[in-house]
C-alpha cells in the first residue's frame, strides 16, 4: 500500500504533486512526543518536493570520480545562471538563495535559518561516499530493497551512488532548503539517471575535458523534443517559425521523461527543519521506517544536536532477525563530520 505525507503543495508549484513513495508504510497507531525542541526563528515548513525536470533548456554538470566510478554534479555557476534568469523575470526580486551565492560564489557561506550550505560539495560527503563503497560489507545492512535516508543531503552524492548501484533501494533525501532540493539535489538525481550523459549522451550534449576536470552541458530540450516527436523531430521543429517548445509541450515532455523511469517511485525529497520532520513522521506513523541513515557535514551547530538525535531515534528501523539463515539485519546510521 502506498503512502504519502498529508502535506499541501504550494499554489506556485504549477499543479505538480508529490509521487507517493512505495517504500513508505502506513500505520494506524499515532504517538505523541515532546514538542520542546530547538527551532530556527524562520524554520521552513516540512514539505514533500515533487520530482520534476529543471525549468531550463540545459544543465551543466561536473564529473566527480571516486573508486573508479563517476557521478555527475550540477555546477554552482549553472545554478547561479538560472537564479539570475529567474530574478530577471521576477522583476529583480532576488531570492535568498541568490543572495547566498552572491555572498560567496563557492556557496559555502552558511546563513543561519536561511541557507545551510547545500549547494556546495563538502569534503565529508566524499569521505562518506568512499566509506560506503569500501566498508558497506562490514555493516549488517543489505541495501537491496533497503529504505535509505540522507539528512542534510545537499548535492546528495552518497544517495546518488546508492541509487545508481543498488536498483532495489529507495532513497529519501532531506535538506533544510527547498531551493537546494529543486536547484541541486533533484537535477543531480536526474543527471545521474534519466538524463545521464554517461550512456553515450545525445546529440546536443557538450562534453568538455580540461586536464583533470570533466564537465558536460546536458541538453534537456533535445531530450524533450525526442520524447515528443521521435524520428520526426527535425521535420516538425524545422517547419516552425519558432523552434522552441511551447510551455505545454515542455510540460508534457517532462512528464513523459520522468514517468518513463522508475526513479520517481524510488526517490522522495523532503524540505524542512529536523524538528518539524520528526513531528510529521510521528503524525503519519512513519517511525522506524529507515534501514540506513546517512549524513555529512551537518553537526557544525551544537544547538541542532537534540533535533538530530530525536529524529534518528524516531525513524531508524529496528533490527530484523532473519530466521532463514540465523542472521540479523541491523539498521545503521553513518555520520561524517
Amino acid at each position: 500500500m502506498s503512502f504519502r505525507f498529508n502535506f499541501s503543495i504550494n499554489d506556485d508549484d504549477d499543479g505538480s504533486t508529490a509521487t507517493p513513495l512505495a517504500m513508505a508504510q502506513t500505520a494506524t497507531a499515532q504517538t505523541t512526543h515532546d514538542d520542546n525542541h530547538v527551532k530556527y526563528p524562520h524554520a521552513p515548513a516540512c514539505e514533500i518536493v515533487p520530482l520534476t525536470m529543471p525549468s531550463v533548456s540545459s544543465v551543466v554538470v561536473d564529473a566527480i570520480y571516486y573508486k573508479q566510478q563517476r557521478l555527475w554534479k550540477r555546477q554552482v555557476d549553472d545554478v547561479q545562471f538560472q537564479l539570475a534568469q529567474q530574478d530577471s523575470m521576477d522583476g529583480g526580486s532576488e531570492s535568498a538563495m541568490a543572495r547566498a551565492i552572491a555572498r560567496d560564489n563557492n556557496a559555502s557561506d552558511v546563513i543561519k535559518g536561511v541557507y545551510e550550505g547545500g549547494l556546495k560539495m563538502w569534503e565529508c560527503s566524499i569521505d562518506l561516499l568512499n566509506y560506503i563503497v569500501d566498508h558497506l560489507d562490514e555493516l549488517s545492512v543489505n541495501l537491496g530493497g533497503a529504505r535509505v535516508l540522507e539528512l542534510g543531503c545537499g548535492t546528495a552524492l552518497p544517495s546518488l551512488h546508492i541509487l545508481k548501484t543498488t536498483p532495489g533501494a529507495c532513497v529519501t533525501m532531506q535538506d533544510y532548503n527547498r531551493d537546494v532540493l529543486e536547484l541541486v539535489t533533484l537535477p543531480n538525481v536526474l543527471c545521474n539517471t534519466i538524463l545521464d550523459p554517461s550512456s553515450g549522451g545525445v546529440l546536443g550534449d557538450k562534453a568538455h575535458v580540461d586536464g583533470d576536470t570533466e564537465s558536460c552541458e546536458i541538453d534537456i530540450d533535445y531530450r524533450r523534443t525526442q520524447v515528443l516527436f521521435g524520428d520526426d523531430t527535425d521535420k516538425i521543429i524545422g517547419a516552425r517559425d519558432n523552434p522552441q517548445l511551447t510551455s505545454d509541450e515542455a510540460a508534457e515532455a517532462d512528464k513523459k521523461l520522468v514517468g518513463g523511469s522508475d526513479i520517481s517511485t524510488r526517490c522522495e525529497f523532503i524540505a524542512g527543519d529536523w524538528g518539524e520532520i520528526e513531528r510529521e513522521m510521528r503524525r503519519n506513523g512513519r517511525q522506524h521506517t529507515f534501514d540506513f541513515i546517512i549524513t555529512s557535514e551537518t553537526i557544525y551547530d551544537t544547538s541542532s544536536y537534540k533535533q538530530l538525535h530525536d529524529l534518528l531515534v524516531c525513524v531508524l528501523a529496528k533490527p530484523n532477525p532473519d530466521n532463514s539463515n540465523g542472521t540479523c539485519s541491523c539498521p545503521a546510521v553513518l555520520v561524517a563530520a
